[in-house]
């Protein structure tokens, strides 16, 4: 065991303050400054820090004993728990290394917290579903199949959420939920499409129909008269019907198992800055093959406003999401938004009355109504 603490911090961190934590021939793009009792352990080369136009974090230690004793926790239970298709690779480092990516602005700060929820996160599924029937819905006249699965150690959570809609042998996939609960509040990372499983809206008539159907959650919604009275109601229009879809059977999961708190961590420093390192790799192979030093700051240049441009994009849309659901359900209300408590937005669920929506409330009643499992593994500690 005491190797994994020698890789974590003589490997991981220390090739972190380059940029490039190397697992064996596959690279990290982690890029964070490390300093124990405020003292500086290691920091981040000059080069990169005054010609870029990086955020550096800083990793902060408070308690290196306690640290240590998580970090052994953290790796029994992960290496138990992950599957890794790279055989070739560092698999102790690439582990340990993936730790780092989901850290938040307050996580840096707080290390130990974050190594003991991210252990919880493993050991506990958010819910304790299995592949699961919650009912017929009428307007997709379809079953609607809800599954919490593992996923892939470079996800932002051990767990997703899985929804498809199903009529005889036919299916269509919704984008899954990445999300896990810690204590009492649900942090929810991020809604995306399946990549295993593509719709195929132009050749599948039942994908083709579903597709046409989720645009049903529009119903209305242009005509509403309390549009008007919303603060830059474009915020809340535009955005994926079957991603509302999933987040609104998510919510009302969370309503039904009594979670009331949300967090929605939309600025994550490390993967944002693994972007920006992947441009600068880039450049280097560039000047390897004598590429004009003008034409290589113009292609850097670009790529860096193209990545802002995705990072804010990707920000704001995840947000719109729950701003159209504020809208539509009485029971949801953002609390706070990013850097107003935190770098993270918050939101409630109170206790659901009605929707302005007959389509989400259909699926969110059937959520909410969906009987779990007694025996739910839910808020076990360790």
């Amino acid at each position: 065991m005491d190797r994994i603490i020698n890789i974590f911090f003589n490997e991981i961190l220390k090739e972190a303050s380059t940029g490039r934590v190397n697992c064996g021939g596959l690279y990290q793009n982690i890029l964070l400054e490390t300093k124990i009792n405020n003292k500086t352990l290691y920091k981040v080369n000059k080069e990169i820090k005054h010609n870029n136009d990086f955020f550096i974090p800083t990793l902060n230690i408070n308690n290196l004993d306690l640290l240590i004793k998580l970090l052994k926790e953290y790796y029994i239970i992960a290496k138990s728990f992950i599957d890794i298709d790279e055989e070739d690779i560092d698999q102790d480092k690439y582990i340990l290394s993936n730790l780092l990516n989901n850290l938040t602005i307050e996580d840096m700060n707080n290390f130990e917290l974050y190594v003991q929820n991210c252990t919880k996160s493993l050991i506990n599924k958010p819910l304790n579903i299995n592949e699961s029937n919650i009912g017929f819905n009428k307007e997709l006249e379809s079953d609607i199949i809800i599954s919490i699965k593992k996923e892939p150690i470079n996800q932002e959570t051990p767990y997703g959420l899985y929804v498809k809609s199903v009529k005889e042998d036919n299916f269509y996939d919704f984008p899954i939920v990445r999300f896990n609960i810690i204590d009492d509040t649900a942090v929810i990372y991020a809604v995306q499409n399946n990549k295993k499983f593509k719709n195929n809206i132009d050749n599948n008539d039942y994908q083709k129909k579903i597709y046409r159907k989720l645009f049903r959650v529009n119903k209305n919604f242009e005509k509403e008269k309390n549009i008007d009275n919303i603060e830059n109601p474009e915020n809340i229009t535009g955005i994926s019907p079957s991603a509302l879809v999933s987040l609104t059977i998510c919510l009302s999961l969370l309503e039904n198992k009594g979670i009331k708190k949300v967090k929605i961590p939309t600025f994550l420093p490390i993967r944002y800055n693994a972007k920006e390192m992947s441009y600068l790799v880039k450049e280097s192979k560039m000047k390897e093959k004598g590429i004009p030093l003008v034409k290589l700051k113009n292609e850097f240049h670009k790529s860096q406003q193209e990545h802002e441009e995705i990072q804010r994009n990707i920000s704001d849309k995840f947000l719109r999401y729950f701003r159209r659901l504020e809208y539509v359900f009485d029971n949801i209300k953002i609390s706070s938004y990013p850097f107003e408590l935190d770098s993270s937005a918050h939101l409630k669920i109170n206790e659901f009355h009605k929707s302005n929506n007959p389509f989400l409330e259909e699926l969110y009643i059937m959520g909410l109504n969906y009987n779990m499992k007694k025996d739910s593994d839910f808020n076990k500690t360790i």
